[in-house]
């Protein structure tokens, strides 16, 4: 079942757990991680690499991730941005279905770091999903 991030880390942090989340390229590497969940009946995070972007591309693993494997899996699954890396990218995997994402801004000053983190978590998109950020 999709759910967000928001909802496993708060079940994991409320039953003293954690959660396994792994980059996702290929249908393959989903379908060994929705199957290994599922034996041990454990939440898991699907989460999309620059990498793995560059590689799939947002669309593919948002329909492979979130609205395939994670919808038909009897846990909870999430679909993860790890390390977005502006804040289009961010609305972008959003308007998709990624019910999880992370803004890098790392590369910037902590001023404008903390600006870009702001931006993304007010932009109402974020409303059903969980955005965080990075800071160097």
């Amino acid at each position: 079942m999709l759910v967000t991030g928001r909802e496993i880390l708060q079940d994991a942090h409320k039953n003293n757990y954690a959660v396994g989340a792994f980059n996702v390229n290929n249908m393959e590497i989903v379908q060994a991680i929705i199957e290994a969940a599922e034996e041990t009946n454990s939440p898991v995070i699907l989460q999309a690499s620059q990498g793995g972007l560059s590689y799939a591309g947002v669309e593919y693993i948002a329909e492979l991730g979130g609205k395939l494997a994670a919808r038909n899996a009897k846990v909870p699954v999430a679909v993860h941005l790890d390390h977005g890396t502006d804040f289009d990218q961010v609305m972008l995997c959003i308007r998709h279905g990624f019910t999880s994402v992370m803004i890098d801004g790392s590369r910037f000053d902590l001023e404008d770091n903390i600006a870009i983190t702001k931006k993304s978590n007010r932009s109402g998109s974020c409303s059903r999903s969980i955005c965080r950020g990075r800071i160097r």
